[in-house]
């Protein structure tokens, strides 16, 4: 196939030809379009040709859309996937959210809608590897072993570059690219620890789901979304043997794990972000009856943020494997949220939170597989 220099390279994965080829006609003035019919064939091509954004459908004979996708992002953790499909369910939502789609489409498709979502998905990208690229240099630098306190001067260096004049062209003073900013150093990071990826991704995703039913502003939201991405950014600075110990945790493993708020607002403060990220990060291991850290904060002391964010990220560790145990089932989970609501969590917001579980299962229990959830920020 005959490419364009400088255009955008878009790969179809679909196989069904009739979507496959409409998608390919409706995007070849714009692209580089290629299209393959399985995910077998997705994940040779990719090999061999760099792909700025990856439209995938789920359902397909052989290689399933999900495993598809880990395969894709074990190969390029930089492409930008938008899933395609009639099929969805929950758990396929939340495995696609763990391996970084950027958005879904339900079939049949809306020819401007998706024209949007991938010009939006290429802008992604090209900011996310610029973030990437100035951050590497710093990442490189951490000690092969565990990271000890010159790693996180080295981070703290990093992050204090991102004010140089350099990125004025990049806009990150504004709140969408600030939240681009936070997914990127989010990945960065979990991405050298297999049990903590995309931890972040779906704790803002959770949160924002919270967030909308509250009918918060677009402006809270997006607070809320930017302190869930970088809420754990201070673990950096804390030996992974403390973090993924196997075993019960002495009270010194406790004290030092602890520290990981307070890390994380002085690796922070380069930035300048708002008071209420900063106290969103600092808050969220506050509990409703005062017996969190690292101000004993109680009730409505604490911060919304923090207590929306606690909820999804107790929610999330505990439905994700961890090095010291397995994973607790969604109903297992939710058991759990209730035994603690009203002493470790917020009692509304557990139950906001539990309700808008019941209808994200609700939503993809349809017998027409036309349903789907858009996981779009």
């Amino acid at each position: 196939m005959e490419t364009k220099s400088n255009i955008p390279n878009i790969l179809i994965v679909d196989d069904e030809i009739g979507p496959r080829e409409s998608l390919r006609m409706i995007l070849k003035p714009y692209y580089n379009v290629f299209s393959v019919e399985s995910g077998y064939a997705a994940n040779q091509m990719i090999q061999q040709i760099e792909f700025d954004v990856i439209t995938l459908d789920l359902k397909m004979p052989g290689i399933s859309g999900i495993d598809t996708l880990k395969e894709i992002r074990r190969i390029d953790q930089d492409v930008m996937v938008i899933i395609v499909t009639g099929y969805g369910t929950l758990q396929s939502a939340i495995e696609a959210i763990r391996y970084g789609v950027f958005d879904y489409i339900p079939k049949p498709f809306n020819v401007p809608e998706i024209i949007s979502m991938i010009d939006k998905a290429i802008q992604r990208r090209r900011l996310n590897l610029k973030i990437k690229g100035f951050l590497k240099n710093y990442f490189d630098q951490l000690p092969p072993k565990e990271p000890a306190i010159d790693s996180n001067i080295s981070l703290h260096n990093g992050i204090k570059g991102v004010n140089d004049p350099q990125w004025d062209d990049a806009g990150l003073s504004d709140s969408r690219n600030c939240l681009e900013f936070a997914k990127v150093l989010a990945y960065t990071l979990e991405e050298k620890d297999p049990y903590t990826s995309g931890h972040s991704e779906r704790v803002c995703y959770y949160s924002d789901f919270i967030s909308k039913r509250l009918s918060l502003p677009s402006k809270d939201r997006n607070e809320i979304q930017i302190a869930s991405y970088l809420h754990d950014i201070g673990k950096v600075g804390i030996s992974n043997r403390f973090i993924n110990k196997k075993g019960t945790l002495t009270p010194t493993d406790w004290a030092i794990i602890k520290q990981h708020t307070k890390k994380s607002i002085e690796l922070l403060a380069p930035l300048k972000l708002s008071p209420n990220i900063i106290s969103f990060i600092q808050n969220h291991h506050e509990h409703f009856d005062g017996t969190g850290y690292p101000d004993r904060l109680a009730g409505e002391q604490i911060p919304l943020g923090a207590r929306i964010i606690a909820i999804s990220d107790s929610y999330d560790s505990m439905t994700s494997e961890r090095a010291y145990r397995k994973p607790l089932s969604n109903g297992e989970a939710k058991n759990e949220l209730l035994k603690h609501s009203g002493k470790q969590f917020d009692p509304n917001l557990i139950s906001i939170f539990l309700d808008v579980l019941r209808e994200m299962d609700e939503v993809f229990l349809v017998k027409n597989n036309q349903k789907v959830i858009s996981i779009s920020y």
